[in-house]
Parts: C-alpha cells; structure tokens; sequence
C-alpha cells in the first residue's frame, strides 16, 4: 500500500501552538481525504503523481491516498463497492465494465497514447535487418520469426502484438507466432537478457532497463507515434461512479483542478514534473527514472478533460482485435464536471 501523507496542517497548528496563538479561526481547515484504487504503481498514472507531489491536491483540500491493487477489474470492484473514491483503470477495463452494466463514468484520462513499447535484444533485430527506423510493415514482419514475450494473452500488450500482425503482417497466421507468457517487468527482462525471449512490450522505464544493461533496443514505440491508429488513444484513465459525481461532485471538481494543473507542468516544465513525481517511483534508479519520464511525455494529456475522440480510438482498436463493447463513447466521460472545474481555476 502506497501512502501520501500531508504534513502542511501539522507544521502550521505547531507555528500556532508555538506563537501562542490558538484561536478557532487561525486553525487550518482539515484535509478531505480521497482514496484511488490504481491498478499498478507506474508511469501509467504520472498525472496523479505529479498532482501530489507538486502539492496541487493539497492546495485543493484534499488528501489523497493511492492503493495499489492488483488485476484491471479490481479498481472498478473498489468504486463500485465504495472501498474507494475513484479508480484507475485500462480504458479497456471501463468499457468492459459499462458494455456489462456497470454504473462507470470515465473523469479524466492518465495517458493519450498506447503506452507499452516494443523493444527487444539488438543482436536479434540486427539478425533480422530492422531497426526503429524501418518502415513499420517491415519491422512488424520481423517480429513473426521472433520470441515474443507477453505478461498474459489478452493483456493490453498482447493486444498490441494481435493488431500488428493482423494489419502489417497479411497472411501470418497469429496462432502460430511464437508467442510466449513470461509475466511481470523483472522476469521479462531475465529472461531476455538469457535470450530466451527476443522480444518484450512494457512501459518506461522498462525497454529502458534493457538498453542500460546493453543488449535492449526499441523497435516500435506507440507513444512516440509509430502506430498511426494509435495516435491519441486514451489508454489509461481514472474513473468514477455516477453515484460519486452525485455525492461528491465539489471533491471531483476540486481534484480535476489539481489533475489539470499537473498535466500543464508535465508540459511546460517535464523536470519539475518529475521531481513531484519521484516519491512514488522512488525504487527506480535515477538516470532510468528521467529518461521514462521524457519518454512518456508526448504520451500525456495536455487536459483534464477526456478527449472523445481519444475514447474512439481506443473502443475502434479493440474491436479491431475482436473485442466488441457495446459503448456510447461520447457518453461515458464526466467532462461538464471537468470543464467547470477547470473555468474556476484562475479563482483559487
């Protein structure tokens, strides 16, 4: 469990307490505490990070509390059983949920691209006559006399791998790709650096591991821009019930406003963002730490408020892989909250 504690009410009650002065009125107000059921602790959820650190959550009166959970649907279960406030989830996992029933409104996206690299040993690209810069047809044809390294079928890697072939590779049969399930960051990296796979797909800072340690090289990376369907997707976001909204909407307005601020600095000042966000990633080393950071900026929202046409490209590349939620797009965001939220800014 991963806590974020607040320690500004505490410093200004002794300051009070020392200068003799404890009246009602010069108390702080008390932080509202908020909790948010992630589904890992990664650069999936930078803006979160960033908000807190830089204390903008603070300075909206709030407290947040990040928990770390495991599987995507675990965080829907949170909201939905109100064990937590809001969720962070795989935009896939809120279509999921919705095309199920379930009550889920999506409040504001944690990245704008598909944020899981391709990369993979060198020596094995090399071998294959690939590299970043080949035209991608040629590099997703590379891939299908490779050892393919997934965390699990139908995770939101493999469904990149899926998409690749069954657009870039006409003809191969995907059944027959090598495609092995190695598991989490650390195993996938073993074992590529044994050669028993060739090939991995993760996150920063992850493909960045593998080319420290000199034998890793990117092949494909949709954050950048490789994938053109990909461009803009919503891949990660947070979500919340409409019940939430209801009860809450002044604590939504107030975190949007804090989520918004952060999304501007990851922009306009990417190394500050990062040192506000380094407490959570604090087991990553530091020059891997701030190369994931650079890698994962063009991969983040410029605004709180969710792109719908994002949302569409995302429920279009799912179906694209055979996944089909019955999904209004344009009806799963919380964006009127948001965009109010954010009009006030400038009057806090």
């Amino acid at each position: 469990m991963i806590r974020l504690r607040r320690f500004a009410a505490a410093l200004a009650l002794a300051t009070v307490a020392f200068a003799g002065v404890a009246s009602a009125a010069d108390q702080p107000a008390k932080l509202r505490k908020v909790t948010v059921a992630a589904g890992s602790t990664s650069f999936a959820w930078l803006p979160l990070y960033v908000a807190d650190g830089a204390g903008y959550f603070a300075k909206e009166g709030l407290e947040v509390e990040t928990i770390s959970v495991g599987a995507n649907t675990t965080p829907v279960a949170a909201i939905l059983s109100n064990s937590a406030d809001i969720a962070g989830i795989g935009t896939q996992a809120a279509f999921a949920a919705i095309d199920k029933g379930q009550t889920v409104k999506i409040f504001t996206a944690m990245t704008t691209e598909f944020s899981s690299v391709i990369f993979g040993r060198k020596d094995a690209f090399a071998a294959h006559g690939v590299d970043e810069r080949s035209p991608l047809r040629d590099r997703v044809a590379a891939l299908r006399d490779m050892k393919l390294g997934v965390i699990s079928i139908g995770a939101g890697s493999e469904l990149l791998f899926r998409f690749l072939f069954s657009h870039y590779a006409e003809g191969v049969d995907y059944g027959k790709v090598n495609l092995m399930v190695v598991g989490d960051a650390s195993k996938t990296l073993a074992a590529m650096s044994k050669g028993l796979i060739e090939v991995g797909i993760f996150s920063p800072p992850v493909p960045q591991k593998a080319i420290a340690d000199g034998y890793g090289a990117i092949l494909i990376d949709p954050i950048r821009g490789d994938v053109p369907e990909t461009r803009g997707m919503i891949f990660t976001a947070l979500a919340v019930t409409p019940e939430r909204v209801r009860k809450d909407g002044p604590m939504l307005e107030s975190f949007a406003r804090a989520i918004e601020r952060a999304d501007r600095l990851i922009h306009n000042d990417t190394a500050a963002a990062g040192r506000a966000a380094r407490k959570m990633m604090s087991q990553i080393e530091s020059d891997l730490y701030d190369a994931a950071v650079k890698a994962m900026v063009s991969g983040m929202p410029k605004t709180a408020v969710v792109s719908i046409d994002g949302l569409r490209r995302n429920h279009e590349f799912l179906e694209a892989v055979g996944l089909k939620y019955k999904v209004d797009v344009a009806d799963v965001t919380v964006n009127d909250l948001v965009a109010r939220a954010i009009a006030t800014m400038s009057k806090n």
